[in-house]
């Protein structure tokens, strides 16, 4: 008995998963092959432009913020929308926060509490606040 609630359980977020991530394509956001969004990670919809990769794993809290409503307030001027790229094969660790204008590289791990304010390159383990490269993988 166990089992087939575990399994009913399972498909039901399958189900759910599956209309979140039509939700966040509708919205503008491309997501690659392979990809898992966690359902508590809150993808910024309204602004700016994110481009997530084939085989990335973004965690229960992360948030990923495409604008900066606060520059507008302080430069008038500027251009509060911008742009994320998450690479291929990368993994976000629980609360990361990703600003905008940031380009994750392939391959790369971004530690748990990590605030991405530039770009991480390919292949490293990056955490802190703000994220640092501390390994090359």
């Amino acid at each position: 008995m166990k089992t087939i609630i575990r399994k009913l359980v399972f498909y039901a977020g399958q189900i759910v998963r599956f209309i979140y991530y039509s939700y966040l394509r509708m919205n503008g956001i491309k997501i690659g092959e392979n990809t898992f969004i966690s359902l508590g990670a809150k993808i910024d919809t309204q602004f700016g432009e994110i481009i997530i990769g084939d085989g990335v794993h973004i965690t229960s809290g992360c948030v990923l913020l495409a604008h900066d409503g606060a520059i507008k307030q302080m430069k008038p001027d500027v251009n509060p929308r911008g742009k994320i790229v998450i690479g291929n094969n990368v993994f976000i660790g629980v609360n990361t926060v990703v600003l905008m204008n940031v380009t994750i590289g392939d391959n790369s791990v971004i530690g748990a509490s990590s605030v991405v304010n530039k770009d991480i390159p390919a292949n490293v383990l990056a955490i802190g606040n703000p994220a640092k490269v501390i390994k090359e993988i």
